[in-house]
């Protein structure tokens, strides 16, 4: 919507409805005025239903909004297959307990972790200077009232100080605390108005302070809400109230509020900071400016390279008088290096290449080596080792990765490891070694499961509704394997991101206990490089949701399941393609759940608490053309009186500062209205976390309703 002088307000209807299903019986949906909306834009006209949800703060909403999440609890209560799940989940949960998690290792060596304790039920921090040193605790969030759960690590270039994150208030901004290893004690100050997912802790070379992007406005209640933001230099001792501002919307550098202008520290080597224009696109407009002239308050910010040159976002490291990189191109995408003083980004030295379908997804840098891995359809990673003479080697892998990521490489040594993981092999961390073998790490505890023992993976291609092939991942027990196996979809398909392969014990049952677990890797995600993801954006995102279908359909004609037996699952931006293929194919899936989703993206722009660079992802308003593309792309828009929908759970977050509330709450007013009580729709509102981050207990509790909900609607009308 382009402003609020387009919307007229035509009429207040009652929707009240008594509901009963299954064993359950609910005594009926929570009554909603409703206050219907015009929307006229481009020479299209639409009714907004559900206008008044927009308004959060209005007591009827949020009272409305409490009401439906207690329907779905009570809805739960109900639910004999919940308990089992809980109990389940919770060993799962518990097996892994006494592990280390979120580990950091900086250019020194020394590893930072947090390590759960079963006395005090917290994770507590430790330190180890090298592998071989004995682990020394450092701090414990169970003796201190301000800081009780770590949620971000950040360890200086030294290893002398680490920044601790935490979340007291759940809210979009977080609070940092720098550590003083030495003398195990905090500095005094505390840094707020921070949000590590967008610009976290950037150390000074020398470790004497750091940058970190700074968030004027952090009130979703506010117009400004996450935008105008500016990275602030911090030195140690002194009072975070004097922010000094070193890089933002300023005379010399043009950065739209909207944007994130966050900066880059890559070693206690580099003489150079890079400043980025951020945005949720995969490449970045960029800038240069010497360490010490922003030390001494003398910023001179030189343009270093823009979006069209392809520069995939923060991913670049200076290594001498050297830039190394990686970069889209016509056939793929590659690792490239240039002249850090003299860069021609247009033509630059190619190191290695990827290309659509098998292209480079990571790499990282030692002093000597480049490394690197490419992914295969999304599921299948290789590793890659780039020596000072530009021979390539491939590295042996102990198993087939779905995922990789290294830690620890930096310009100054030739320490690096790295992280695999994949749909039945679990997290494992490496050493890459100088004969290029890996060694396991051993830091991290191994956890077994024998239950997943009979599991199997298998991606079969599917042609799509314009003849394109589709990867489709499948996890299942061949020994269980019939034409009536239950099955669990789990779809994205946005910003460019695969789906990629996790291990997931509590997700991974499913597949154990006889049904078959689908990841359909639709367009609008990475699989196949950038053009993948372009055709499954703003007006080609129909491409996401028809992926989808043709998936589901190629499960029941290859003879894996049946009609009925079908739930979907998806999270967040992938709430359009599921939420498309439900509404234009509601007949195809047994239940519907989506986490946090993205339900009704035309009104995105219109909304304070809006995620402030996704109409680059989904398109704009202001655009004719892109203007269609959302309302055609639009699950809430597109739902149908006509249709008979699926069971539905939907499940967002009253803290969420991406997707506010009102979006699910929209969806859901409408789909009730739709149902006449025929099948559970419901809605269970998380009121204490955002879009991400729920400690554990929450997670089993979460995927306990999702696969309670899923297998109870399993339906045999086949």
């Amino acid at each position: 919507m382009k402003n609020k002088d387009h919307l007229l307000i035509l009429c207040l209807s009652l929707v009240s409805i008594t509901i009963s299903f299954g064993q359950q019986k609910l005594t009926q949906y929570p009554s909603l005025s409703k206050q219907v909306a015009t929307i006229n834009e481009f020479g299209v006209t639409l009714q907004d239903d559900y206008d008044n949800l927009n308004n959060l703060e209005d007591p009827i909403i949020d009272q409305w909004l409490k009401t439906q999440d207690s329907l779905s609890e009570d809805y739960f209560s109900k639910n004999d297959l919940l308990q089992d799940y809980l109990e389940k989940f919770e060993e799962y949960q518990n097996r892994e307990n006494g592990t280390t998690s979120m580990i950091k290792v900086n250019e020194e060596g020394n590893y930072f972790y947090l390590k759960y304790d079963d006395t005090s039920g917290t994770n507590k921090l430790y330190f180890r200077k090298d592998l071989s040193s004995e682990e020394e605790e450092l701090f414990d969030p169970g003796n201190n009232d301000e800081i009780t759960e770590i949620t971000y690590l950040k360890p200086s270039f030294d290893g002398e100080k680490i920044a601790i994150g935490y979340q007291p208030d759940k809210n979009f901004s977080s609070r940092v605390r720098i550590f003083d290893v030495k003398n195990k004690k905090f500095y005094k100050e505390e840094i707020i108005n921070i949000n590590p997912s967008f610009g976290g802790i950037e150390w000074l070379p020398d470790s004497s302070g750091f940058i970190y992007l700074y968030f004027p406005v952090v009130d979703q209640n506010k117009p400004d809400y996450k935008k105008n933001s500016y990275s602030v230099l911090h030195k140690l001792g002194n009072s975070p109230a004097e922010k000094k501002k070193v890089f933002g919307n300023s005379n010399t550098v043009n950065i739209s509020a909207d944007f994130y202008p966050k900066v880059k520290i890559g070693s206690s080597q580099d003489k150079y900071i890079i400043g980025y224009s951020a945005t949720s696109n995969d490449y970045y407009d960029a800038y240069i400016a010497r360490v010490s002239d922003i030390v001494s308050g003398n910023e001179n910010w030189i343009p270093f390279f823009n979006v069209e040159q392809k520069v995939y976002t923060t991913e670049g490291d200076i290594r001498g008088d050297e830039f190394i990189f990686r970069q889209g191109n016509n056939t793929g995408n590659q690792v490239s290096r240039v002249k850090f003083h003299s860069p021609n980004f247009n033509n630059p030295e190619v190191l290695a290449e990827g290309t659509k379908e098998n292209p480079i997804t990571q790499f990282d840098i030692t002093k000597d080596k480049i490394y690197y891995s490419k992914s295969k359809l999304g599921v299948e990673v290789s590793l890659w080792e780039i020596d000072k003479e530009k021979n390539i080697a491939k590295l042996k892998t102990p198993f087939v990765p779905g995922y990789a990521t290294f830690f620890g490489g930096s310009v100054k040594t030739n320490l690096i490891g790295v992280e695999l993981d994949g749909w039945i092999s679990n997290y494992t961390r490496f050493i890459i070694t100088e004969n290029k073998d890996l060694q396991k790490e051993g830091l991290k505890t191994e956890t077994l499961y024998p239950e997943f023992e009979n599991l199997i993976t298998e991606q079969i291609m599917v042609e799509s509704h314009d003849g394109v092939e589709v990867p489709l991942s499948l996890i299942y027990d061949p020994n269980l394997l019939n034409s009536e196996n239950e099955v669990f979809i789990y779809v994205y398909g946005a910003y460019g991101e695969s789906l990629s392969p996790f291990f997931y014990p509590i997700i991974l049952d499913w597949a154990a206990q006889g049904g078959i677990l689908a990841f359909p890797h639709v367009r609008g995600g990475g699989e196949k490089g950038k053009e993948w993801h372009l055709q499954g954006q703003k007006t080609l995102k129909h491409n996401s949701w028809r992926d989808l279908i043709s998936c589901t359909e190629a499960l029941i004609t290859k003879g894996f399941t049946k009609k009925g037996l079908i739930s979907l699952y998806t999270y967040s931006a992938g709430g359009i393609t599921a939420g498309m293929a439900v509404n234009e194919r509601p007949d195809l899936f047994s239940s519907y759940i989506a986490e946090v989703p993205r339900l009704n993206p035309l009104g995105l722009e219109s909304s304070a608490t809006a995620s402030s660079t996704s109409y680059l992802e989904y398109g704009t308003v202001k655009d004719s053309l892109e203007f269609e593309g959302l309302v055609k792309m639009d699950p809430y828009f597109n739902l149908n009186s006509e249709n008979k929908y699926p069971p539905t759970l939907i499940l967002p977050a009253s803290q969420d500062d991406r997707i506010p509330l009102w979006d699910s709450g929209k969806y859901i007013a409408k789909l009730q209205s739709i149902s006449q009580g025929e099948t559970p729709i419901l809605m269970d509102i998380d009121f204490h976390y955002g879009h991400e981050g729920q400690g554990s207990d929450e997670t089993v509790k979460l995927y306990s309703k999702i696969f309670s909900f899923a297998r109870s609607n399993m339906r045999q009308d086949h």
